[in-house]
């Protein structure tokens, strides 16, 4: 079990990098209305990816309560041009994104998703990361790991791969 779990955090940093390497998902559209994530609700907390770079301060959403589909908020890092965020459900990577915003809905969309409206949706177990790059792509500081679970669903501990074995 334990060497399952170390399989998946190892895969999903390699999600990252690829992705930002890549060119992931994109959006510049500048910021987003806050409506209903996190007001009041204290910033979460995780355990550092990198000991050694500077952390980024997370803004929220909170660690329980996020809805399905949330606003995940950080503050602004001096030198950086570009963010980028990974999502990692129970089951493995779930969502990934770069872009220059400090703040994005997962699934990009520039609003709270309407009800209804397809997309990717966190459960409980679902974890987060957002690094902050410099314009040569050097990160230059990383939040922590942090759980989110959604509005109904109990605290629930950031475990990527403690979910179903998946099917070839």
């Amino acid at each position: 079990m334990k060497l399952r779990r170390a399989y998946y955090l190892v895969a999903a940093l390699v999600f990252v990098v690829a992705a930002c390497a890549q060119g992931g998902t994109s959006t510049d559209r500048g910021s987003n209305t806050t409506s209903g994530s996190g007001g009041g609700s204290p910033a979460p907390t995780g355990v550092p990816l990198v000991e050694s770079l500077p952390s980024i301060e997370v803004v929220g959403p909170p660690e329980t309560g996020a809805g399905e589909a949330p606003l995940f908020r950080w503050k602004p890092v001096d030198g950086a041009t570009s963010y980028h965020l990974a999502v990692l459900g129970p089951d493995g990577p779930l969502w990934a994104w770069q872009g220059t915003e400090t703040e994005v809905y997962l699934g990009a969309l520039p609003f709270e998703r309407p009800p209804g409206w397809a997309g990717p949706v966190i459960s409980a177990g679902t974890c987060w990361s957002v690094i902050a790059r410099d314009a040569e792509g050097h990160v230059t500081a990383v939040s922590s790991f942090l759980a989110i679970s959604p509005t109904g669903s109990a605290a629930s501990p950031c475990v990527p791969g403690e979910g179903e074995e998946p099917t070839p």
